[in-house]
């Protein structure tokens, strides 16, 4: 890009004022935090973080970008909170201007990480390496969707991360019980520069009809969602949004020779998601989806021209979130392996403080393998193991899980043996339609052994027969 454009782009900074209405509604905490006009005062939703910013007017800019409308304020919403504020409008994620808005469901051919990014408490998250996912704080930990399977996350793995001052910043991270099988994403070592171009994925709303609101033209927010992608450049750096260091980059009518840049607007629920710089690689995860911009008075489920999205900017966090997720698992502070037993030395499945894993190969009950074929993984899920060092996941105080074919049918223990319904089952029982079979035929013969038994059988059913007809 023309140096002119940059400067067009960045011509007049926004004045922000952050204003936090905590959820416990105790405290309420504003800062100016970039230069510019004075801003306009806050509007709080209930329970929301929300921020006024009167814009500029903006000068012409030969970078194929529409000049905004002038003197319109901006009103900061963070992405999952104000769901609660719109109830009709459902959690939502990237919206592109491209194509019929349904696209860029699948990873880019230059793909930064798509996979990494997965669905989270009805938002999103993205995992980064070593079992850590990263979101914003209001999203929360818990079970995360990635690569078609549900992810479990570790009870008490929470971390915040928190700024200079001691405020905290809306940026955690959680540990998943298992690792995907992904590779590492790398974490950037400094802060991209303003027109970078970054790759944004979110859980994300198909686009809807075409509207206009004021002289500003944009999209409704359609029906249905899924994981998708789109691109943006970064407007504005070094920014405190939130008690949060962040960036951000602004949704635009790109023409000329931009047309093809899937342009992207974050929308509400789309909360957590990623901001990429690169691909392969050379790929870095250098932001974590946390808010919104929208015009004052903007209707709902709408993305205009002017919006912006705002990330937290990994770099400036680097440090701390590199201290928790490549702490390795026998000296986290976590039972990583649901065991009960925490790090080395309590942990028989830690050689040393080092040691990347809480399970050992040489410990059956604690191995993460399904040793016995029950369906059921080590101590404590498996009942056949007694305590993570047990010798065997078969248990003998149970038939149906001690290794033995103890109805003689052929078959032995928990699935393989249709008698064992679990492998906790005292007893190999008779299988169910054999022992039904049994009985049948024991009935029959014991009826048919009756005199006259056919005939009384007869005369009953003519009997109800000539009844039933009177009726």
């Amino acid at each position: 890009m023309p140096r002119s454009c940059v400067e067009s782009a960045q011509a007049g900074p926004l004045g922000v004022v952050a204003s936090e209405t905590r959820r416990d509604g105790d405290t309420t905490r504003s800062r100016a935090s970039a230069p510019g006009p004075e801003p306009m005062p806050t509007q709080p939703i209930p329970a929301v973080p929300t921020a006024d910013v009167r814009r500029p007017r903006a000068r012409s800019s030969p970078c194929g970008r529409r000049d905004r409308a002038p003197g319109r304020t901006r009103r900061l919403l963070a992405l999952g909170l104000l769901l609660g504020a719109f109830a009709a409008s459902p959690a939502a994620g990237v919206l592109i201007s491209t194509g019929d808005g349904t696209g860029n469901t699948t990873p880019p051919a230059a793909d930064p990480g798509f996979a990494h990014v997965g669905s989270l408490n009805g938002l999103t998250g993205v995992y980064v390496r070593n079992g850590w996912v990263l979101t914003a704080n209001h999203v929360g930990p818990g079970d995360i969707t990635l690569l078609g399977a549900v992810w479990p996350a570790i009870p008490g793995s929470r971390v915040r991360f928190v700024n200079p001052d001691s405020t905290a910043a809306d940026l955690i991270a959680f540990k998943l019980r298992e690792r995907p099988p992904l590779p590492d994403l790398a974490l950037p070592g400094a802060a991209p520069s303003p027109d970078t171009l970054v790759t944004i994925v979110g859980n994300g709303f198909n686009r809807g009809a075409a509207t206009t609101w004021m002289g500003i033209d944009g999209w409704q927010w359609g029906s249905g969602r899924a994981l998708r992608w789109g691109t943006n450049r970064i407007a504005q750096i070094d920014q405190t949004t939130l008690d949060t260091h962040a960036f951000w980059f602004s949704f635009d009518d790109l023409r000329g020779p931009t047309q093809g840049q899937h342009e992207a607007d974050v929308v509400i629920g789309d909360s957590g998601g990623a901001v990429f710089t690169g691909s392969g690689a050379s790929a870095e995860l250098v932001g974590i989806l946390f808010a919104r911009a929208g015009f004052a008075g903007q209707p709902a489920s709408t993305s205009l021209y002017g919006n912006a999205g705002v990330a937290a900017d990994l770099a400036w966090y680097r440090d701390d979130i590199l201290a928790v997720i490549d702490r390795p698992d026998c000296d986290d502070g976590l039972d990583d392996d649901g065991d009960g037993l925490v790090d080395y030395p309590n942990d028989p499945g830690c050689a040393s403080p080092a040691d990347t894993s809480e399970r050992a190969a040489g410990l059956v009950c604690d191995n993460g393998l399904d040793d016995d074929g029950d369906g059921l993984i080590d101590y404590p899920a498996d009942p056949g193991c007694l305590f993570s060092v047990d010798l065997n996941e078969r248990g003998a105080a149970f038939e149906c899980d001690n290794g033995l074919d103890d109805d003689g049918d052929g078959l032995v223990d928990y699935p393989a043996d249709d008698g064992c319904l679990h492998p906790t089952n005292a007893i190999e029982a008779p299988e169910p339609g054999f022992a039904a079979g049994l009985l049948a035929a024991s009935l029959a013969l014991a009826f048919a052994g009756r005199p006259g038994s056919n005939d009384r059988g007869r005369d009953r059913a003519r009997q109800a027969s000539s009844s039933s007809s009177t009726r």
